[in-house]
């Protein structure tokens, strides 16, 4: 008798039938499609090729887990409601842009259930808001560290330069290109000299447009 068989008898019986039996016939319900397949057995997977998501049935048989993204290695679950940018302007399967839009809290229900209204309440009953990531900057959440203190979670920022001083100088009145030139608090006049303006619309760092997209 060979090992294989030996295990079997140890494990023989009808508990252990029907569990074989069970998860053969998960086995053979694994289905790929847009819609739900029919959910008789536990841990039966779906290819859901809507959402672009591999599914499982949960233990208790009362819901599907997203277990990955379909024709993508699994490193590590990636969570409902992750930002990450992608080097095209569409968002791939599995994903929405990241632009702020109203979407269904049905149709996207494992989103939901991780950032809820934070970023809007869309019509107060059956949408919510995507984060709107369309032409702003990333900033790490302050979460009481008190470099950006009193910010809310998911908050905007405008934009702001911090106080500084420049300093001005100026010839005295009547005081041609050879004259001193002085600071302006020491001219003794009380005019307010201004420097020549210079920048453009808006400030910022050097940057790539890129695709801000989320997990669904």
């Amino acid at each position: 008798m060979s090992q294989h068989d030996m295990v079997l008898d140890n494990q023989s019986g009808a508990s252990f039938r029907a569990d074989l039996n069970n998860a053969l016939q998960a086995i053979a319900t694994n289905q790929s499609g847009s819609s739900g397949p029919a959910t008789t057995y536990a841990y039966q997977f779906w290819a859901d090729t809507s959402a672009g998501l591999l599914r499982m049935r949960n233990a208790a048989n009362t819901a599907w887990i997203t277990i990955g993204l379909l024709g993508v290695p699994n490193f590590g679950h990636i969570l409902p409601g992750s930002i990450v940018f992608h080097a095209k302007n569409t968002a791939p399967s599995g994903w929405l842009k990241a632009n702020g839009a109203a979407v269904s809290r049905a149709t996207y229900a494992d989103l939901f259930a991780e950032i809820s209204t934070t970023f809007g309440a869309g019509d107060g009953s059956t949408t919510f808001n995507l984060p709107e990531l369309r032409g702003e900057f990333l900033r790490g959440w302050d979460d009481s560290r008190g470099i950006d203190s009193g910010r809310s979670f998911g908050s905007w920022q405008a934009d702001l330069l911090k106080t500084h001083i420049h300093n001005y100088l100026a010839f005295p009145n009547g005081a041609g290109a050879g004259g001193a030139a002085l600071n302006s608090a020491n001219t003794g006049t009380s005019s307010s000299p201004t420097t020549e303006p210079t920048g453009g619309a808006e400030t910022r760092p050097r940057n790539i447009a890129l695709l801000g997209i989320i997990k669904i």
